[in-house]
């Protein structure tokens, strides 16, 4: 596949991704603050501004709202929805008899390149499916849990804004395709505990309703439609969920040399405490942040030569040969069986343990390592600074290699404090720009890393000194300037005025005692 090819199957690949915002209010240190995710999604902006809290929450929600598609959330309430429905049918607007409702939806399915929506099902049917955004204890309830495990906390209040202004902290997620709004969602979080509401405006079903009606054409299906209501919606339910990939989320958090160095210690006491009996836990005893203890899970569990897709193999190994100058390897441990990996610097037959390589390859093994044991197109990868312990040059590397993720398909989102790789993701929205007007690649790379504006979000978050919080705003590309804060040119000016007061302040002192004699 050369370049050209791979830029079509990316487009067409992050053209079905649906379009998704997400806003918080009085959430952690953020005071107000909406982002679009896109392919590439870069937080920037000062510490304690919220950037890790915004990516720890996207990747909540990931974990409950696979490619965020409320679809296999609906099924796992099924029982709820056909309960609910079976009685409510006899007193419903729609009051038709069943028989002619399965055979109008029937219809419409086997129209030739039609899409079926939900809007295509009768009124009283998308009602009841409303209670699953409407009622806290359904997908409310979930994503608290899940949100308290993300964050490590005990209670999700926690999360209500640190200045102690506010009781409540706020969110919300919109899910739409291109201009069609298609479903959206609220949670609203206090000491008293959680309220949600939201709405299925409208949502995709089948992409292809005939195909789906051709499965139907077998006669089980038909005698699912003489059989019952419940079977029937059962059906309907689970037939769209086969439509929906649930494509995984992946979350690197900071300190990643930390935990590659403390693994095996940690996978070490788990075996050796695998058959302890423990009645009674101790409530006090200390947990991890779920995205920490993601990521051991992953370390403990990795597989040698589970290759996760065949186009995140070349980004990795990119980034081996032109970053790390060497190669990731996993040896087994010689009790309990779980892995350990070194680093083979290139040319050599010697393996360094993580512990003695250097900070830049423990923080680079664990992208290898998912990208050949996990990642595959359609997923979400988070990364809380990629720069970290990178020398400049490896830092706009890193940049490429973000970008040769999205155009294999991945969704990334990365937190940044980096000129750097700010600098080298503008000019590969340059390079897409430039390849846009020629109509073709500019450079024969086999793994290529250029972007269009609109596969890239940079949002800043910046402080607001008169809430105590922060706000978030997005930083538009400029062909000029490219996606870098107004504020890193600051600092360069800064830096360069306060250099040159200080050589003029020592040329004047030279001179000084040049006429004094000196």
């Amino acid at each position: 596949m050369n370049a050209h090819e791979n830029t079509e199957t990316t487009k067409t690949r992050i053209s079905t991704l649906p379009n998704v915002r997400i806003s918080a209010e009085d959430f952690g240190p953020i005071v107000s603050g909406s982002i679009d995710l896109r392919p590439l999604t870069v937080f920037v902006g000062p510490s304690n501004t919220g950037k890790t809290y915004l990516a720890t929450l996207i990747y909540a929600l990931h974990k409950k709202l696979p490619d965020f598609s409320l679809l296999p959330v609906m099924y796992s309430h099924l029982d709820r929805f056909v309960q609910d429905l079976g009685d409510a049918k006899t007193s419903a607007t729609d009051a038709r008899p069943c028989q002619v409702i399965f055979q109008e939806i029937y219809g419409k399915l086997e129209i030739k390149g039609r899409r079926f929506m939900l809007t295509d099902l009768p009124e009283h049917l998308r009602e009841r499916w409303q209670i699953i955004l409407t009622e806290s204890e359904l997908l409310g309830e979930s994503l608290k849990t899940e949100l308290e495990r993300c964050f490590g906390l005990h209670f999700v209040s926690e999360l209500v804004r640190f200045s102690g202004k506010s009781d409540s902290a706020k969110l919300s997620l919109n899910v739409s395709e291109e201009r069609q709004p298609f479903w959206h969602f609220n949670m609203n979080i206090s000491k008293s505990g959680i309220t949600t509401d939201g709405q299925i405006q409208n949502m995709l079903l089948f992409p292809n309703g005939e195909a789906a009606a051709a499965d139907w054409r077998h006669p089980r299906f038909r005698e699912l439609i003489e059989k019952s209501v419940d079977a029937f919606f059962e059906q309907l339910l689970y037939s769209a969920t086969w439509n929906v990939e649930r494509n995984g989320a992946y979350y690197l958090p900071a300190a990643r040399s930390g935990i590659m160095q403390t693994h095996p210690v940690i996978a070490s006491s788990l075996v050796a405490n695998a058959a302890s009996v423990r009645p009674d836990p101790n409530p006090n005893f200390p947990t991890l942040p779920g995205v920490t203890a993601d990521l051991l899970q992953q370390l403990i569990l990795y597989e040698e030569g589970r290759a996760s897709d065949d186009l995140m193999k070349g980004p990795a190994d990119a980034l081996e040969r032109e970053v790390l100058e060497g190669q990731i390897r996993i040896k087994r441990a010689s009790s309990g069986g779980y892995p350990h990996f070194v680093f083979q610097p290139r040319k050599t037959e010697e393996n360094i343990r993580l512990a003695r390589a250097s900070s830049m390859v423990t923080e680079l093994a664990p992208v290898v390592l998912l990208l050949r044991n996990a990642i595959a197109r359609g997923d979400m990868l988070i990364i809380d600074e990629p720069e970290a312990h990178l020398h400049p040059a490896a830092q706009t590397e890193m940049a490429k290699t973000l970008g040769r993720l999205v155009r294999a398909g991945v969704r990334v989102v990365v937190t940044t404090h980096s000129d750097w790789l700010l600098d080298e993701i503008g000019n590969l929205i340059r390079e897409g720009e430039l390849e846009e007007k020629i109509g073709e690649p500019i450079n024969e790379e086999p793994l290529p890393s250029s972007l269009q504006p609109s596969d890239v979000g940079v949002w800043l978050f910046r402080q607001d000194k008169s809430s105590a919080g922060s706000t978030v705003e997005e930083i538009p590309f400029d062909r000029t300037e490219g996606v870098e804060p107004a504020e890193y040119a600051d600092v360069a000016e800064a830096l360069y005025n306060r250099s040159a007061g200080l050589q003029n302040q020592l040329a004047e002192t030279a001179a000084g005692a040049k006429y004094r004699g000196e």
